[in-house]
């Protein structure tokens, strides 16, 4: 191939690789934002699939425990309760009751539809924006709905009404103020991760949204309103949840390129 020909040939390859329809001027169509095509991605959808299968196989294993009432399950159950219910005062029970409402779905769904808009990113129109809060808290709210659904087929007796220092109701595996909060900690790292650009900031994302959903899952224990087992079954559930939808919307984003 002679000198030219190699030129004609880059010329070409360079037409076919441009953002812009063929034949048209560069600034005549909106270049194409590749990142947001095709997230960073494989090595993250990885990593998701990873932890959301490992969570959720955890998940299964320990609630299969807790419907045969397993021995070492159910001990450490008990002493952890009664515990609780030995150490807790006035003051302590006050602050539980109060960050008990961060695993409510009235606070956290709603709060995920706004932060979801917010966090698009800058120069999208109102309606894209409003279109990615409502589809951050549509996955939260099917997660939540997912746990509620295996909350009523395992069942489980809450600890004797008598315990309670808050307010309670329905079958207690795995705790729904827990799965809430789990998931809506790890929704809210998924909407913001893109918005932190130095590995310091992620840390502190990463063990804020860590941090809120720990602490909202042990409030239920403190009131006594939950088994220790029902908590770390919301903990497991929503991490799982988290993960496994956050790589199945990557994906499908991943081979349904936004339109320029």
């Amino acid at each position: 191939m002679t000198q030219q020909d190699q030129g004609h040939a880059a010329e070409a390859a360079e037409q076919a690789l441009s953002p812009s329809a063929p034949g048209l001027p560069p600034e005549s169509v909106a270049p194409i934002d590749l990142p947001q095509v095709a997230p960073a991605g494989s090595t993250s959808t990885r990593w998701l699939l990873l932890v959301g299968t490992g969570s959720a196989l955890a998940f299964a294993t320990l609630t299969a425990a807790v419907v045969r009432h397993a021995g070492p399950v159910t001990s450490v159950d008990i002493q952890l309760h009664f515990w609780a219910l030995t150490n807790r005062d006035t003051t302590t029970v006050t602050i539980a009751r109060a960050l008990t409402w961060g695993g409510a779905t009235v606070v956290t769904l709603p709060a995920l539809a706004v932060i979801g808009a917010l966090a698009s990113p800058s120069g999208r129109p109102l309606r894209s924006r409003i279109g990615s809060g409502v589809l951050l808290a549509g996955v939260a709210s099917l997660g939540v709905y997912l746990g509620l659904m295996v909350n009523a087929a395992v069942g489980g007796v809450r600890p004797l009404v008598q315990d309670w220092a808050g307010t309670a109701g329905g079958p207690t595996f795995p705790s729904g103020h827990t799965t809430a909060a789990t998931i809506f900690a790890a929704s809210l790292v998924w909407a913001l991760a893109h918005r932190v650009h130095t590995p310091a900031a992620r840390i502190a994302l990463g063990v804020g949204a860590a941090a809120y959903a720990v602490v909202v899952g042990l409030t239920r224990v403190w009131l006594g309103v939950h088994w220790p087992s029902d908590v770390v079954g919301g903990w497991l559930f929503g991490i799982a949840w988290g993960a496994l939808a956050a790589a199945a919307v990557i994906t499908l984003r991943r081979h349904r390129p936004r339109r320029s």
